[in-house]
């Protein structure tokens, strides 16, 4: 069965990229506009993997990965951060709220397929 990834980033432009790379990698898409929306889908759909933006409206990135990996539905899918913001303070507040992986935005087609390759193998 082909793996899920869920795209959660207020960004309809960076939405439409990283699918597109996603989905050329072999994996099933799912995306989703806010924090909030994200965590939801994460719960319902069950993905495989998030890719999560840090700065959102409604419910940020932060807020939304802590929910993803304390709530004992979702804390076995990988979070993978997505910012633009590179600041020291993001980093660490994404890494205590569990995140596996932080990339930093603009992300490459290269370095986005190895990060999928190395939390999930293959589609």
């Amino acid at each position: 069965m082909q793996k899920k990834v869920l795209i959660v980033d207020d960004s309809p432009m960076i939405r439409h990229v990283v699918s597109q790379i996603v989905k050329d990698s072999g994996f099933r898409v799912l995306v989703a506009k806010d924090g909030k929306e994200g965590y939801d889908m994460a719960k319902g759909q069950h993905p495989d993997l998030v890719i999560m933006d840090v700065e959102m409206p409604v419910m940020d990135g932060i807020e939304a990965t802590t929910l993803i990996t304390s709530d004992p539905d979702t804390a076995h899918i990988p979070v993978m951060i997505f910012t633009s913001l590179g600041c020291e303070d993001d980093l660490q507040r994404a890494q205590a709220a569990g995140c596996r992986r932080i990339l930093n935005k603009p992300i490459s087609r290269e370095t986005l397929r190895a990060a999928l390759e190395e939390i999930l193998g293959g589609p």
